[in-house]
């Protein structure tokens, strides 16, 4: 039976392919995992000559899940997750410090044929968030919205549909309040190869804008990816597995409509003990 995507999930087969790996600043990521089950995360990255950085501790069992991360701005964030009050149900209560009105519950509810996820927050006057997608036989339609009960209005909604077979996968999705409307398309040419895009219109900037992709996954592990969009941008990403814990990725942006101008790096290092 093909899997029921989440609403969150539609079009997300062209979000990877067109925007998965590319960054262009520099980032190291570190991890190790202790015999106890505790993982430890640090992670660095450098934009232009801005330093950030973070530190994170999970923990995770078949039942529940716990994490804390600490910022280089000393914001505290924590989640604790539990996912054995009924067959398919996830609860999870997630917040910051020293944002006190960061608080929220979150659900996830996963069955064959349907996934509904929401949230609300733990205020006074709390914002909820709910999103609901049905599936058959590939093809999955969803819809979300949010409501705010301080204002008393509809904060967002969104509607969309995918189809997915078993050598390409398609999608429709109107967003932001019907302003925005979103297609896209990934096809499978091979077991190692996949080309797609995406066209996006905005209705109140009356503009339309596309991006067209490819990605190979090379016989030595590798893989490379090129996307272009419709103002000439190109973007080039080459990433190496080392061992199976350990990868690094290198992206190349340039514009194509005016090669004199400098090209951009960026480099991503994914280290796992």
């Amino acid at each position: 039976m093909t899997k029921t995507l989440s609403f969150a999930e539609i079009g997300k087969a062209a979000k990877d392919l067109l925007s998965g790996g590319f960054q262009l600043n520099q980032k190291l990521t570190a991890s190790t995992k202790t015999e106890s089950g505790v993982e430890f995360t640090v992670s660095g990255v450098k934009k232009d000559d801005k330093l950030d950085g973070d530190i994170k501790v999970a923990y995770k069992t078949s039942c529940y899940s716990a994490d804390i991360k600490v910022a280089a701005d000393s914001k505290v964030t924590s989640t604790v997750s539990y996912s054995k009050l009924a067959p398919g149900l996830k609860v999870a209560l997630n917040g910051s410090i020293p944002d006190k009105a960061s608080g929220k519950l979150s659900f996830d509810y996963t069955q064959p044929l349907y996934v509904v996820k929401g949230n609300l927050g733990l205020t006074s006057t709390p914002k909820a968030d709910l999103n609901v997608s049905v599936g058959h036989a590939g093809l999955t339609v969803g819809a979300e919205a949010g409501y705010c009960t301080k204002s008393s209005s509809v904060t967002k909604w969104s509607i969309g549909a995918a189809y997915a077979a078993s050598d390409y996968k398609c999608a429709l999705l109107c967003v932001d309040k019907g302003n925005t409307y979103k297609a896209s398309y990934v096809h499978a040419v091979s077991g190692t190869s996949s080309v797609g895009g995406e066209v996006v219109r905005n209705l109140a900037k009356e503009s339309t804008t596309f991006t067209v992709g490819a990605t190979h996954k090379l016989e030595s592990g590798a893989s490379t990816k090129v996307k272009i969009d419709n103002t000439g941008i190109a973007s080039l990403l080459y990433e190496q597995e080392f061992t199976p814990k350990t990868k690094t990725a290198f992206t190349l942006q340039f514009d194509t409509m005016n090669l004199n101008k400098s090209a951009k790096v960026g480099v991503a290092i994914d280290a796992k003990a």
